[in-house]
């Protein structure tokens, strides 16, 4: 999703990101739940101590969920080289990919400053965009709005040329719905009924996150999804994390040469049939030339540290062993900025082997901060789950009641493709 100013203006000179990045992650932070949003505290300790707690209260406590679906079906004749991409649950478009990737250069315009020039869609003149370039002559208002134009943690978008037999897997329309085993209310959050965050928030290593996202954003100039070495960071994350004991690091293929990694750690007595709590951030990144240099230490390097930092601590301190009901898996995606295409290959995979998922905390950008706030700010986003996002506001409000706690909406991340799945 979006990168920071300071990002933007180091992919565009060709300067170090791990400068940058140093800066962002001794001060930045934010957490949400299937989501996640900057704190700036002095200490990146504070946010570890939320995370295990939110992870804590998700095995212990959450709710079960159910997804409903309602969608419109694709045209059966595909037009040729084109994407078939979902903007709402009424608006699904087949786009000429030479158009799609016009129309994404427009996102990452700066000022003379160097500066990202944020452009919401409804800022975008359709009429003159279409001018510009004949391939968008057959492109709707509505599909140059949403591509042109970009504001927050919103992609925008999803492709779903992949799945268009089974359109219900990539809808973004979730409810929670009453039954014989639906958990509702969330339980009343007790900081005294969970004394191991104490243990595991003194396990937080910040020269660890500072490793992990100096080597995603330096190691590799890029991390686009359609570079020519889309695949070495992936591969990297697999090898760093399979060097933790008891912790099962592997690849899942997707159609382009860029891999999820899925970093499990399965408790005594569980199996893939038992229901799953998911850590989820995207690997990849892009810039105005994503295909040469996209460092994306914020977005979303940043995530990726955070949920397998936080993974690994949880592997080294036995919590998982003798205290996890379930299984917990980190997820880094693939593609996420090319329409969540890593998600939804995962997700349908999951579905169709019948996986469970008990819930989901997806880390989004966790190295940004508003400038304007002098103390910690965690923002919860209120989708794709508004009775969890309330969960969570408690939860914040619990463990830091500091913070300055702010509240939106993302409207497309990898955490709309998991909700495909059965919750548990």
């Amino acid at each position: 999703m979006e990168r920071t100013s300071k990002e933007h203006a180091a992919a565009e000179g060709g300067k170090a990101e791990e400068t940058t990045y140093k800066q962002l992650i001794n001060d930045h932070y934010h957490l949400s739940p299937g989501f996640l949003s900057p704190p700036r505290d002095n200490s990146v300790r504070r946010l570890y101590r939320i995370t295990a707690m939110v992870l804590l209260s998700a095995l212990l406590s959450l709710a079960l969920f159910h997804t409903s679906h309602a969608s419109t079906a694709p045209s059966a004749s595909p037009p040729t080289d084109s994407r078939l991409l979902r903007f709402s649950s009424n608006h699904t478009e087949w786009i000429p990919s030479p158009a799609l990737e016009y129309l994404l250069g427009f996102r990452h315009i700066m000022n003379s400053q160097g500066r990202w020039m944020p452009s919401p869609p409804s800022s975008i003149d359709a009429n003159i965009v279409r001018k510009s370039n004949n391939i968008l002559r057959d492109v709707s208002d509505a599909a140059i709005q949403a591509l042109a134009g970009r504001e927050g943690f919103k992609v925008g978008y999803i492709d779903i040329t992949d799945s268009a037999g089974d359109i219900t897997q990539t809808s973004t329309s979730v409810s929670l719905q009453a039954g014989a085993n639906l958990a509702l209310p969330y339980p009343t959050v007790d900081p005294a009924a969970h004394p191991d965050y104490k243990t595991l928030a003194a396990m937080v290593s910040v020269s660890e996150l500072r490793n992990i996202v100096s080597n995603l954003s330096t190691t590799f100039p890029t991390r686009y999804y359609r570079s020519t070495n889309a695949r070495a960071s992936s591969t990297w994350i697999q090898s760093y994390m399979s060097k933790f004991t008891n912790v099962s690091a592997t690849l899942f293929e997707n159609n382009f040469n860029q891999p999820n990694v899925i970093s499990r750690l399965s408790p005594p007595g569980t199996n893939t049939s038992t229901a799953t709590v998911l850590l989820g951030g995207h690997l990849d990144s892009t810039s105005q030339s994503p295909s040469t240099l996209a460092p994306g230490a914020d977005d979303d390097a940043s995530g990726t540290a955070v949920a397998l930092h936080v993974l690994s601590i949880l592997a080294k301190s036995g919590w998982a062993y003798t205290k996890a009901k379930y299984p917990i898996e980190a997820h880094s995606y693939a593609g996420e900025e090319g329409g969540l295409l890593g998600s939804l290959a995962l997700a349908r995979s999951y579905k169709s082997s019948g996986r469970l998922i008990r819930g989901m905390l997806n880390l989004e950008m966790v190295g940004w901060q508003p400038e304007s706030t002098g103390s910690s700010t965690i923002t919860v986003l209120k989708d794709p789950n508004s009775e969890m996002s309330n969960y969570m506001l408690s939860v914040i409000k619990a463990y830091v009641p500091t913070a300055t706690v702010k509240s939106t909406t993302c409207g497309v991340s990898d955490s709309h493709s998991i909700l495909s799945l059965p919750l548990r």
